[in-house]
């Protein structure tokens, strides 16, 4: 990728339903960061669920903040929380519009977000959400707290990779050179302290296989998948008859 140039002056968004799901794209944010991208992990929720009601999750949603700034700042990244309760993503027009509002602020030009098949409730609903976001918030005639934002491209990940449906992505990112970055995010001391450090261990496996299997499709070490999502044919069009790139198909540097 190019450490300068058009890259340089894109932001790229992340928009997860917890606050370590961007480990599922890890490999992409690092290269991006890494190329010169502004990167920022948009957390809708603090993930509090992983607790019982009660002290103990609002104990869990200061060690899960720590955990996504820890991740996202390996990644080179930074992060940012909208403050949902976990598991209280539903797509109403409320949410789609606190989401808007954020992307606009932030100031996105590309947009990652969950899969729709994904098993979990606040993944699943996070992408049916942004299926109108991705619309909304480049549009013009959307009314919101801030002007619209140049929307270049919109892509999905995937997340409880090891138990979900398998789809083919309809490309996948070379990320031979950052995925050990990922690695390194995912057993992190933070993240430890909320799930345990076996907990790390076995998502690090589950992550080296997933992208190993992408990597041996595509003949490099270790890819990322990516699905084009809803938004325009203006988002679509990038990611046409793409099979393995080395940086987001929007800016045209293919293998």
């Amino acid at each position: 990728m190019n450490d300068v140039g058009e890259a340089a002056r894109d932001t790229l968004v992340v928009v997860s339903a917890h606050p370590d799901d961007i480990v599922c794209c890890g490999g992409i944010v690092a290269r991006c960061a890494r190329a010169g991208y502004r990167v920022v992990q948009l957390s809708v929720t603090r993930g509090e669920t992983v607790r019982p009601p009660g002290p103990q999750q609002e104990e869990i949603k200061v060690l899960r903040q720590a955990e996504g700034d820890a991740i996202a700042r390996i990644l080179g990244a930074t992060s940012e929380y909208l403050g949902v309760p976990g598991n209280k993503i539903i797509p109403t027009m409320e949410m789609k519009m606190l989401l808007v509002n954020a992307l606009r602020r932030i100031g996105t030009n590309i947009i990652l977000f969950p899969t729709p098949w994904d098993c979990h409730a606040d993944h699943r609903n996070l992408s049916w959400t942004m299926r109108d976001v991705v619309y909304y918030v480049g549009h013009p005639g959307i009314a919101a707290d801030y002007s619209p934002c140049t929307l270049k491209a919109a892509y999905m990940y995937d997340i409880e990779v090891n138990v979900n449906e398998l789809h083919p992505p309809d490309f996948v990112v070379d990320v031979s050179d950052t995925e050990p970055v990922n690695f390194q995010a995912i057993l992190c001391e933070e993240r430890a302290r909320v799930f345990g450090k076996a907990s790390g261990q076995e998502l690090r496996r589950i992550w080296e296989s997933w992208t190993r299997f992408w990597g041996m499709r595509h003949d490099v070490e270790y890819a990322e998948p990516l699905w084009n999502a809803y938004g325009s044919m203006a988002t679509m069009d990038p990611g046409r008859k793409r099979q393995v790139v080395k940086d987001l198909p929007h800016l045209g540097n293919m293998l």
